[in-house]
């Protein structure tokens, strides 16, 4: 069962397996609130949208820090 992870929105299931990261991100982007330029973090690694998940695997899409505060 992959798990995936948006900030403080997280899902885990097992209809995420095989599928990659593209499909993922395009069927939960409204519902983990995915931004277009997030990092995307498979177990860990930086990776690219045609990997397909596995059972076990966490994927995190990471939203990019702003710089607050400057000028």
């Amino acid at each position: 069962m992959a798990r995936i992870i948006c900030g403080a929105n997280e899902l885990e299931n097992a209809n995420f397996d095989g599928k990659t990261i593209e499909q993922l991100k395009s069927e939960l982007r409204t519902v983990l609130n995915i931004p277009d330029n997030a990092t995307i973090l498979l177990n860990g690694v930086e990776v690219q949208n045609n990997i397909a998940l596995r059972s076990g695997d966490e994927l995190e899409f990471v939203k990019a820090a702003g710089d607050k505060g400057s000028q």
